[in-house]
């Protein structure tokens, strides 16, 4: 198992994934700030990808679609943050098919590509365990028969993410997780897998972290996962894509509590 490493500043954690120096996911080092995930891919098919955002926000909460050729994150969101090194691990995916991943992409942009950032759960992982309410187990992720709404190529099924808790603590946490739509929002699903099209509870698109089951009476709850846009740019076949590599999100300077809804 490889060592905790923590941080105190967000921007810590970017220089520690550019400099590959990071084994662990990055959400795990820090707590309290926006993870975005990351798409990236040329022009000519990024106006059907920002509407299929647009019209599945549970699923891909769409936060911002920068200019092509443009790899700086904005730097109200993460100082000093360039896209093409500062995350943990990318997935190349070349016609449909994941062929490689790789620590930084500059090679592999141009003046057409086109870089959207989209919410992620994990945002508000490190504030629920500041709240005592850290889940028993997971998460996890699954793909689900849930449709996505359709815009040109790109077509698919959800994705979401599964954690448990107590009994005693799931209501809070569904409630608690509502008030951040720009993060997927609160669970879509609670106890009921099979609503979602899931038949095997260890048909994994990623494992968890424990090798123990689930605590007897716990509750399982089911968030859309950031991964479906991926997925789905994936099935259309595009050329060339980059996205995050499964749980390496980007933090950034954005504190997640900002993000909070009445």
């Amino acid at each position: 198992m490889p060592q905790e490493q923590r941080f105190d500043d967000p921007l810590q954690v970017r220089l520690a994934c550019r400099e590959d120096r990071l084994d662990v996911f990055p959400s795990t080092t820090i707590n309290g700030y926006l993870c975005v995930n990351l798409v990236m891919m040329d022009a000519a098919s990024a106006g059907d990808f920002q509407r299929f955002c647009q019209l599945n926000r549970v699923a891909c909460p769409l936060l911002a679609t920068l200019p092509a050729g443009d790899t700086r994150c904005p730097e109200d969101w993460a100082r000093d943050c360039e896209l093409t090194t500062d995350l943990r691990s990318y997935d190349i995916i070349e016609h449909g098919r994941v062929t490689r991943s790789v620590t930084q992409v500059s090679d592999l942009v141009d003046e057409r590509t086109v870089s959207f950032l989209i919410g992620s759960s994990v945002s508000f992982d490190g504030l629920l365990e500041e709240h005592g309410w850290r889940p028993t187990w997971g998460p996890c992720i699954y793909d689900t028969s849930r449709a996505c709404e359709a815009v040109g190529p790109y077509a698919g099924n959800m994705a979401v993410t599964m954690r448990s808790f107590p009994s005693a603590i799931a209501e809070q946490v569904a409630a608690f997780t509502a008030h951040f739509p720009d993060c997927h929002g609160g669970p879509i699903v609670r106890n009921d897998p099979a609503v979602l099209g899931i038949a095997d509870e260890q048909d994994f698109l990623l494992p968890p972290p424990q090798d123990a089951p689930i605590p007897t009476g716990d509750e399982r709850l089911y968030w859309a996962c950031g991964i479906t846009p991926s997925r789905v740019a994936q099935a259309a076949c595009l050329p060339l894509m980059i996205v995050h590599s499964p749980g390496n999100a980007l933090v950034t300077d954005v504190p997640t509590m900002d993000l909070y809804k009445d």
